[in-house]
């Protein structure tokens, strides 16, 4: 199993709405990409200095699987939503 973390840092001035309508598209990926085994999506609360806006975390099967959804239409629309509003993005992926 593969577990992947994405964390986001918004630009000045991103609304909550869209940091919330981000959510709820990722969250509906689970329907229409069966790669998806688990997700979560997570909003900071705290806003500190290190704090990160928004982290994934997501479990796939297999690396294969990952990259299925990276390259799948839906989440290109998603990444394409967000996209402008998203000053930085780190992520992890290990085996569990």
């Amino acid at each position: 199993m593969l577990q992947h973390y994405v964390f986001i840092k918004y630009q000045e001035g991103t609304s909550d709405e869209h940091i919330h309508a981000f959510k709820d598209k990722m969250l509906m990926l689970k329907r229409t990409i069966k790669e998806i085994k688990h997700i979560e999506v997570s909003i900071d609360e705290l806003h500190e200095e290190r704090s990160w806006d928004v982290v994934l975390n997501m479990q796939f099967s297999s690396l294969e699987d990952l990259r299925t959804y990276q390259a799948h239409p839906d989440h290109v629309a998603v990444m394409q939503f967000n996209g402008p509003n998203v000053a930085h993005v780190g992520a992890l992926d290990c085996h569990i």
